[in-house]
């Protein structure tokens, strides 16, 4: 079945081509008339900067006859034209001969057409220095040749770099799509084995608040109720119970309980010091003090005695999980009235297969990717640690369960969520990578795109390993030091099927 997104995708492609071919058509003539019956040679050149690319055409160089450069630059923060900003070229010869060109603004977006006629033969540093408010940057391009004649020039000819598999993608439809490119770089990563994750809270940071004694939730003692999601600081007030005469009663022996024991215990480790009783006598009243005392501090860490009853209390800072009572409830001792949940650190449970037992016992790391998020994190980022793996294996999925702690920036992982977790296995070590977002998937094979210049791009089918935090292994395919396709892949695979005569070649030579 034809895909229809597909064959929009491809229209579109198709109508990009067509916009750009006459302007494209009117930068050849420009090219060409600087050519002859003796000669036709092009020379081009891609270079980047961290602030710009530079894709640059221009025929052979003679003295004394004029000749034009094709400057296409773009701003690879958004790999979209340069439009605007003074471009200012130097040239400068071996023995420190120097032209100066300035072009004060771009003919169009993207491109400067200056025209230069060269007095001195010799070879040439060529220096352009942009300055506008869109970008300011330098960029150097050696090695220009300019000759005294056709003769000489076919002397030092060499042949021009031949891509015949290449993909023709020009730079005006480059800065009409979502496009971006990347160097491959060696990139240090660690292997790892896949399991299945959830979030879980911190039991430290989650609390359920529950009643203490039996009362009844009165609307005039409650102008203010928290709502589920809402945050709470330990100590503050979060519902206030009119508490029956029987709840108060209990309330006020053990306050009462708790300041006779600590009044009864001071006194007797007075007469001790004096040698007045034995030191059995001071352990059993030591014995009940605490006990008093354990009891009376449970009731503080959740209620505080008021005028009208008694105030339930934030045990932890939080926010507002679940309520569970509705104003004028009678409340009976024991009933849980909310759960408060702290996320800001919460666990990874990680349950790695059980063939991967060792990987789960040995490993201090592990990344992984949550429902909703294009991010994948890494626990050692996030401030985390391993906690530790499970001693028994589930019997239902033969997993073993292995649990990391981490921070939580901005609250953004939910507990209860599911993730992809990678484990970290072994040491890590330095390979060729490439963005994972950068491989298309083509009738089950993996494969890239590579800028091989400005406008011509290159199909490689690519043998992949190991994958970390957003990048692949390129174990086979592509090398240190080329510019793969990371945005707008698929467009230029679409460019690569459609018609030769839509497309064309690039610039006519």
């Amino acid at each position: 079945m034809i895909n229809l997104k597909n064959i929009l995708l491809m229209i579109s492609v198709l109508v990009l081509v067509s916009s750009c071919s006459d302007d494209h058509d009117h930068e050849a003539d420009i090219l060409n008339e600087e050519e002859d019956e003796h000669v036709h040679h092009i020379n081009s050149v891609t270079q980047y900067t961290d602030a710009s690319e530079i894709f640059m055409e221009y025929p052979a160089l003679l003295i004394n006859k004029e000749a034009g450069f094709l400057i296409h630059l773009t701003n690879i923060a958004d790999f979209k034209a340069v439009t605007e900003g003074q471009l200012k070229i130097n040239f400068i010869s071996e023995s420190g001969n120097k032209l100066t060109i300035v072009e004060e603004k771009p003919v169009r977006d993207g491109i400067y057409i200056p025209k230069v006629t060269f007095r001195e033969p010799g070879v040439y540093k060529m220096i352009l220095d942009l300055s506008g408010k869109q970008l300011s940057d330098q960029i150097i391009v050696e090695d220009i040749d300019v000759h005294v004649s056709h003769d000489e020039l076919h002397k030092h000819d060499e042949s021009e770099e031949e891509h015949p598999d290449g993909i023709s993608f020009l730079k005006e439809q480059q800065w009409k799509i979502y496009f971006a490119n990347e160097e491959v770089v060696l990139r240090k990563m660690q292997g790892s084995v896949s399991a299945t994750g959830e979030i879980l809270e911190k039991p430290e940071l989650y609390s359920k608040v529950i009643s203490p004694a039996e009362g009844v939730i009165l609307n005039k003692n409650n102008k203010k109720i928290f709502t589920v999601g809402e945050k709470v600081k330990k100590g503050e007030t979060l519902v206030v119970i009119s508490a029956s005469a029987d709840a108060n009663t209990n309330l006020q022996k053990i306050k009462n309980d708790y300041l006779l024991a600590k009044a009864e215990y001071e006194r007797v480790e007075r007469l001790f010091e004096k040698k007045a009783i034995s030191e059995k006598r001071l352990f059993e009243t030591r014995l009940e003090y605490e006990s008093k005392k354990i009891s009376h501090k449970s009731i503080l860490d959740q209620i505080e005695i008021v005028e009208n009853g008694y105030a339930v209390i934030a045990p932890i800072d939080g926010h507002i999980e679940s309520i569970n009572f509705d104003l004028g409830d009678q409340i009976s001792s024991g009933q849980e009235l909310y759960s408060i949940l702290n996320p800001s650190r919460i666990i990874l449970k990680a349950n790695v297969p059980s063939v991967h037992s060792a990987a789960a016992d040995n490993s201090t790391d592990a990344c992984f990717l949550v429902e909703g998020f294009l991010h994948e994190y890494r626990i050692s980022n996030l401030n985390g640690t391993k906690l530790t793996t499970s001693v028994r294996l589930n019997k239902s999925n033969r997993t073993i369960p292995a649990y990391f702690e981490f921070d939580n920036p901005d609250n953004k992982i939910k507990v209860g969520m599911f993730a992809d977790v990678h484990v970290k296995i072994g040491e890590e070590q330095e390979y060729v990578t490439i963005p994972e977002k950068s491989i298309v998937n083509e009738d089950g094979l993996e494969t890239a795109y590579i800028q091989v210049e400005g406008e011509m791009f290159e199909k490689r089918i690519v043998e992949t390993g190991i994958r970390d935090e957003g990048y692949v292994q390129i174990i086979n395919g592509i090398k240190p030091g080329e510019r793969v396709v990371t945005e707008g892949a698929y467009i230029i695979r679409l460019a690569s099927l459609a018609p030769e005569s839509a497309i064309g070649h690039g610039h006519v030579h």
